[in-house]
């Protein structure tokens, strides 16, 4: 019985442990709006973010462990935080306009994951071995003038003057050259006043791209009469989203039949005016296409393109077309849909 006992009680904390496990790891739910700030405390400084859906804004500033988040009325998304120690918090984002938590102070038990922490004294060693400093360059850099150095340092000799870079005076432009690279570091923020060096719609485009369609293609129909259907399979139009240079269609293809839908292509054709040919446009990006979609099931879609608007004798068609089938479908899209996104 004692032995029953003490496996009973072994085999409780384990399943009270794998529960905590997975707890830890769901993302911490967050709602906010654009009333109130919610405030979020990390256990060290953020390091990088994952921006979330436009309708979200996540500010921090650069070596602070602070993060303030505001909401416009939209749908749900999700937000990613590095922090310097390396770990991952994973946040679902929602809009209310009743907001109960107004401060949120993490632990490090709450991250989803870890990863390689952000090492500070690394950059500077680095930038001694790729720039070393002397003392006459650097001390002329600051006073410009020569002779007021102290007779005892000045460099005499090769030997002298390696062993002078170790005073305090040249600290300083080291440190100088640290910031300047954790700028570098940083992705793409949503607060304006932020200038920083690198930008993940510079580096990479189609990156910039997956990570915008990631977070807003689960988006709410917005326009009526947005949709056209086939033979119980139905193109519909939920949103617009202009962002950069970029213009995003998310588009959702309804399967209500009882059987698959093999796509061969989902096209979208510029026509200027009646009698004249259709232009293909080509996309920049596409995301979440489904060569099949099953039967009775939904494929949401976005389609990114250089930004652009069209007059009222032009318009736009999207074509969705099968395989080996006549269950074409294809959306008209008029200049007052195309020429008023929903941000």
């Amino acid at each position: 019985m004692k032995f029953f006992s003490a496996f009973s009680c072994f085999i409780l904390c384990w399943m009270f442990s794998a529960t905590d496990t997975v707890l830890a790891q769901a993302p911490i739910a967050v709602t906010a709006n654009d009333h109130v700030t919610v405030t979020l405390f990390f256990p060290s400084n953020v390091s990088k973010v994952v921006p979330p859906a436009v309708n979200y804004k996540f500010e921090y500033e650069q070596n602070s462990n602070m993060g303030l988040l505001k909401a416009r009325n939209g749908n749900p998304s999700n937000l990613t935080v590095i922090t310097e120690e390396g770990n991952i918090y994973s946040f679902a984002l929602s809009f209310a306009e009743d907001v109960s938590n107004f401060t949120y102070i993490l632990n490090a038990s709450q991250a989803i994951g870890k990863t390689k922490p952000f090492d500070s004294t690394k950059i500077p060693a680095q930038k001694e071995e790729k720039e070393p400093i002397t003392v006459s360059t650097a001390e002329k850099s600051n006073t410009g003038n020569e002779s007021t150095m102290p007779s005892s340092t000045k460099p005499k000799d090769g030997k002298e003057a390696i062993e002078d870079t170790t005073k305090p005076t040249i600290v300083e432009p080291v440190l100088q050259v640290k910031q300047t690279e954790d700028s570098l570091d940083s992705d793409v923020a949503y607060n304006a006043g932020m200038k920083e060096e690198a930008d993940l719609y510079d580096e990479d485009k189609q990156e910039y791209y997956r990570i915008f369609c990631e977070n807003n293609y689960l988006q709410k129909t917005i326009f009526k009469r947005s949709f056209r259907q086939n033979k119980r399979v139905v193109l519909k139009l939920n949103n617009i989203l202009v962002d950069r240079e970029e213009i995003y269609f998310v588009l959702q293809i309804e399967n209500n039949s009882k059987k698959e839908y093999k796509v061969n292509g989902l096209s979208f054709f510029k026509k200027s005016s009646v009698g004249k040919l259709q232009k293909i446009m080509t996309p920049r990006y596409k995301f979440n296409l489904q060569e099949i979609i099953d039967p009775e099931s939904i494929n949401e879609v976005v389609y990114v393109f250089k930004k652009f608007k069209i007059t009222s004798k032009e318009r736009i068609n999207v074509v969705l077309d099968e395989q080996e089938n006549e269950r074409m479908v294809m959306l008209p899209l008029d200049n007052k849909q195309v020429n008023s996104p929903s941000n």
